[in-house]
């Protein structure tokens, strides 16, 4: 499912996380803004939307982790001492 896509369902049985979500919207901003302006943006320019792109993804699994956390998905122990940093 893309969000561009025009048979976009907003109601779909899809599972829809916090990573989710963030690819989509990362996925529509690449496509509507950023890569339409490439020739237009220097190395610095890419470099920084490289790294807020980053910084988006480590919070959504953080969100993701918490939506599990929450959710009672994560019983290792192991598992649930990682998360908890």
């Amino acid at each position: 499912m893309n969000i561009l896509d025009n048979n976009f369902d907003f109601n779909s049985d899809e599972t829809v996380n916090a990573e989710y979500v963030t690819n989509e919207g990362m996925c529509a901003l690449w496509e509507l803004c950023i890569e339409p302006m490439q020739d237009k943006l220097s190395q610095e320019d890419m470099a920084v939307i490289s790294l807020i792109g980053m910084t988006l993804k480590i919070v959504a699994e953080k969100a993701s982790a918490y939506e599990k956390l929450q959710q009672g998905e994560l019983n290792d122990t192991k598992e649930n001492d990682f998360y908890r940093n």
